[in-house]
């Protein structure tokens, strides 16, 4: 059964190449709403590294329909994401991407959902807590693999068969890392079960887990103040509001971005008691070539972060699906 969604979802990424194919695409806009968009931040941010064939942006759906892109239309890929399919903002954006002439594109879990319905492809995935799905299913995997689909389109590479197989060994590589970082997941609990604020600070491709893990982790699922402090920006203001108490998850990659977290890591080593550092250098990547690790690392420490703040929710007795606004009150 498996194999044969694994089987859609590259049929269906697929055909969004071949529709592709046929347009002179020049941009490339990522829409989406919070942690959808998120996890669409990879798209963006391995085109820009990969290519010069295309411009590609991110851009909030709310914004984007109200404010749209003067170079929308005809030449343009429009790729969302809305995990329910019926996320209003993205629904609206989509519809208005169509209405354009842009080709679109629609990452979802729920077959016949109201994006479904305004899109040319949509695209898939599975997310369900309670009966896990194989991680090569989910989101983040299929962004992956779409990207480097869209790499090999415009370039006229062929590094998409080695993103697939290393995405096969995603789930593997991810939880032997919360295995082995199961004590340290369990410490952070318990040293931060009682903290009301929790940064984190990251550079390049981290960015987008740190993000989730302020927004979607620390903010939505367990109700604590969290921001995500670029580590770059670090330096100019946000350093001033560091102090000897203040609780800060900090990333380090393995790529060109590291120096700049680098920097970030050790200033918050001087100031900080309570600094908690994911560190990919430190990840057995073992099944994963060398010239993908850089981008496969943010995957796996996006495991671990997840991890450590459900660690949190159960040592505080808050579960990570509790809501108080989202799906309970009408915005």
């Amino acid at each position: 059964m498996h194999e044969e969604k694994v089987a859609l979802t590259k049929n269906q990424i697929a055909a969004l190449r071949r529709a592709a194919e046929t347009r002179s695409i020049q941009d490339i806009f990522v829409v989406a709403c919070g942690g959808s968009l998120a996890t669409l931040y990879p798209i963006l941010y391995i085109l820009d590294r990969e290519t010069n064939a295309v411009h590609v942006s991110s851009v909030n759906a709310a914004e984007f329909f109200h404010n749209p892109p003067h170079r929308l239309g005809d030449h343009s890929l429009v790729i969302l994401n809305s995990q329910s399919g019926t996320t209003p903002e993205t629904v609206s954006a989509a519809r208005l991407a169509h209405e354009r002439g842009a080709l679109t594109a629609a990452f979802t879990t729920v077959p016949g959902s109201a994006i479904e319905t305004v899109v040319d492809f949509p695209i898939y995935y599975y997310d369900d807590p309670v009966n896990p799905y194989p991680l090569l299913l989910s989101i983040f995997p299929e962004v992956y693999q779409l990207a480097f689909s869209l790499v090999d389109l415009l370039n006229g590479s062929n590094c998409l068969p080695g993103m697939e197989t290393a995405m096969e060994h995603l789930e593997t590589v991810c939880q032997r890392a919360v295995s082995d970082f199961a004590p340290q997941a369990r410490e952070f609990a318990r040293k931060h079960r009682t903290e009301q604020l929790i940064y984190t600070v990251s550079a390049g491709l981290d960015r987008c887990i740190a993000y989730i893990l302020t927004n979607c982790s620390f903010m939505e699922s367990v109700w604590r103040h969290s921001s995500p402090l670029h580590a770059g920006e670090l330096f100019h203001g946000a350093c001033e509001a560091i102090g000897k108490d203040t609780p800060v998850v900090a990333f380090l990659g393995l790529g060109r971005c590291r120096p700049v977290e680098e920097r970030a890591v050790k200033f918050l080593q001087r100031v900080t008691d309570k600094l908690t550092v994911l560190d990919a250098a430190a990840l057995d990547l073992t099944e994963i070539p060398e010239e993908l690790q850089e981008y496969i690392a943010p995957l796996v420490l996006h495991s671990l972060a997840s991890d450590f703040c459900l660690q949190l929710s159960h040592l505080t007795g808050h579960p990570m699906s509790s809501r108080r606004y989202m799906g309970v009150v009408k915005f």
